[in-house]
């Protein structure tokens, strides 16, 4: 696998993982896995949920796929979940009638 002008003794120096990853980037992008993926990810999921007990919680594509997207997510990019719910809350009380952002100050 010789690519932009690499030499073979280069491409022998990549390490195991880096390699692993460059190989699902170019079936990724080359060969269109992604968008087969992509298609029939919703099909997937319902099907796992479909089948699940009643009790089970819910199947996430996460959970069924961890690989797919990995190298292209960047984790310090996530919100950080307990910011992410703060404002949700603050967002769905700041509607409600006669709302004062005054009393949510922190009194610290």
């Amino acid at each position: 696998m010789i690519f932009n002008g690499h030499t073979s003794e280069s491409v022998d120096a990549i390490d195991e993982e880096t390699f692993a990853e460059l190989q699902v980037m170019y079936a990724d992008g080359l060969l269109g896995n992604k968008g087969l993926f992509e298609a029939i990810k919703p099909l997937t999921i319902a099907v796992f949920n479909y089948m699940r007990s009643p009790n089970a919680p819910a199947y996430k594509i996460d959970q069924l796929f961890p690989w797919v997207d990995e190298y292209d997510r960047n984790p310090d990019n996530d919100p950080n979940t307990k910011d992410a719910v703060s404002s949700a809350l603050l967002g769905f009380v700041s509607q409600a009638k006669g709302f004062k952002v005054e009393r949510f100050k922190n009194v610290n």
